[in-house]
């Protein structure tokens, strides 16, 4: 597949300039291989700027009206510095579109201030949990997904009932997607960003994503990647750089929940996982209830730290009941219920390391299992295998490797360790 290159707002160094120039700071390595096709280069800037693609914004009345205006279409929307206070209804008391929420049109992208995320600030806490309520669950303050969108230099104020700050869930036609968050800063949601596919409409769906430079803080996830409950075959690319997720019950998870035959690759580079319960969660099939099986996962890491994870008071507690705390766990099936019929088979998870440190977590640094299972009297399910390569310094890193917990009889269930 050829490279897609992806609509970005402009950086720029005040409000109002008369020359406007596409972001230079992004990933500008050549695309990688994830488990089934290329990888996209997801930073081309934008060849074709100009003034009229860009909509100065000055408060949030301008920023509703501009962002759900349908002519608005593939514009930049530049905020100008101030606080932008969200709500579910007007000055008047009239319904907003999207219940408050931000929506971007197709190939839309939304920039604060460069060089200063602080300069602008969305301020979601007064919003209502209406807000975010779907058929599918929960969503977020942001939502991205039609065409190519973008997210920068920006600071949200979230809130504990939005699944996240930044969700990726609008379906566009056709429905691939590409999505850049970059120099952002977003607390106190679920979710710092929420990278997925989520139920049956989003089956087969192709999801590209660049995280860069931002921090995620006092939610139940940092960076959540998945295939989510039905998005069978879904198919998700990240790269992410220089990111900081703390003070999280997870900092990131990874993973197919509760979907069959996707696929994700996920290359980190120079991000900081830290003061959080569990570092980061890789998998590839994940099972509270029904099935997740048949998937794969790549996670490729480069200098990213998972360290001084030892957190055991959270902010947010919407999330799931997660027992498993310390620095990296890896998990290709994956069963978080006792009883019924959860079950994960087939699932196959790689995890490799270059220069990396896992170090100075509570528990274990470093577990691996081919399948493992809460419930003692179950196992996960069958032919379900991790493998973890160290190269360069972190062959130092001490992996507890596990085949199967409960032990698999069958002995289908694999974690290999390479150093």
């Amino acid at each position: 597949m050829p490279p897609l290159s992806l609509a970005r707002p402009v950086s720029i160094g005040a409000i109002i300039v008369a020359c406007i120039t596409g972001c230079t700071d992004g990933n500008n390595a050549s695309p990688l291989t994830g488990p089934v096709a290329p990888l996209p280069a997801l930073s081309s800037p934008h060849a074709s700027a100009s003034l009229a693609d860009v909509i100065l914004v000055a408060d949030v009345e301008q920023l509703y009206a501009a962002i759900n205006d349908p002519a608005n279409d593939g514009a930049m929307l530049l905020l100008a510095p101030g606080t932008y206070v969200l709500s579910a209804k007007t000055a008047s008391g009239a319904n907003r579109p999207n219940a408050g929420r931000l929506e971007l049109r197709e190939d839309m992208s939304v920039s604060g201030v460069a060089g200063d995320r602080a300069a602008v600030v969305i301020d979601a806490t007064g919003l209502p949990q209406s807000s975010f309520t779907m058929s599918f669950g929960r969503t977020g303050v942001f939502r991205t997904g039609q065409g190519s969108n973008a997210i920068e230099w920006l600071t949200i104020a979230g809130n504990p009932l939005a699944a996240a700050a930044i969700e990726t869930e609008l379906v566009g036609n056709p429905p691939e997607a590409r999505v850049r968050v970059a120099h952002v800063v977003a607390g106190n949601s679920a979710r710092g960003v929420d990278v997925r596919n989520v139920g049956a409409a989003m089956a087969g769906r192709r999801l590209h994503a660049e995280i860069i430079d931002n921090e995620f803080f006092r939610g139940v996830e940092g960076i959540r990647v998945a295939n989510f409950v039905g998005a069978h075959g879904g198919d998700i690319s990240v790269i992410m750089s220089g990111n900081r997720s703390y003070q999280n019950v997870l900092g990131c998870i990874v993973e197919s929940n509760r979907s069959n035959s996707g696929t994700i690759y996920v290359r980190s580079s120079g991000d900081r996982f830290e003061d959080n319960g569990l570092g980061c969660q890789i998998g590839a099939g994940l099972a509270s209830s029904a099935t997740a099986d048949s998937n794969s996962t790549v996670f490729d890491c480069h200098g990213s730290h998972f360290s001084n994870n030892r957190r055991t008071a959270f902010f947010n507690n919407t999330g799931p009941d997660f027992q498993h705390f310390g620095g990296v766990l890896v998990a290709a099936g994956d069963v978080i219920a006792t009883g019924g019929a959860a079950a994960t088979s087939n699932n196959a998870v790689a995890m490799r390391l270059w220069g990396c440190k896992v170090e100075a977590n509570q528990n274990a640094d470093f577990e691996a299992y081919g399948a493992q299972s809460r419930d003692p009297a179950k196992i996960a399910g069958v032919d379900n295998h991790t493998t973890i390569e160290l190269h360069g310094v972190s062959k130092r890193i001490d992996v507890l490797s596990v085949n199967s917990s409960p032990v698999d009889p069958s002995g289908s269930n694999t974690s290999t360790v390479i150093r």
